[in-house]
């Protein structure tokens, strides 16, 4: 079983429609973010555009994800069981991702879900990362 517990560095964050193929990185195209997996089972992710200079707050609160809660895994199913978030919305829920691990990239993506860069369609979330000290990289 893939051992998470670490530092993860962010190295893509984007959403793809799987009627069309059509592709949005959320977060432009070289994002900032990190997950920390600590061994008592909770997390903490922050994952940022890499601009991010307007004073206004809605456009950043619109340019970044974060939250941080319990998390588990089971087979390929990562949950996280949400109790602080940018968003409201997501506190109190389980956020269930599917993931798979070549080795060097974790690769976490969505069930099919709504996003408002796809008015009316479901598409699924990608999100790519590496560890932060390959020391420690126990696969």
């Amino acid at each position: 079983m893939l051992n998470l517990v670490g530092a993860w560095r962010l190295t893509s964050c984007y959403f793809v429609a799987p009627d069309t193929g059509d592709r949005v990185d959320v977060l432009g195209a070289e994002p900032f973010g990190r997950v920390v997996f600590e061994p008592s089972g909770r997390m903490v992710v922050l994952m940022t555009a890499a601009a991010r200079s307007s004073s206004d707050m809605a456009d950043l609160f619109k340019s970044m994800i974060a939250y941080t809660g319990q998390w588990s895994i089971d087979g390929e199913k990562l949950t996280t069981h949400v109790d602080a978030a940018w968003d409201p919305g997501w506190v109190g829920t389980p956020q269930i991702r599917y993931f798979t691990f070549d080795g060097h990239t974790l690769s976490i993506r969505t069930a099919p879900i709504e996003h408002p860069a796809f008015p009316g369609r479901k598409v699924t979330g990608y999100v790519n990362w590496e560890r932060e000290d390959s020391r420690h990289n126990r696969g």
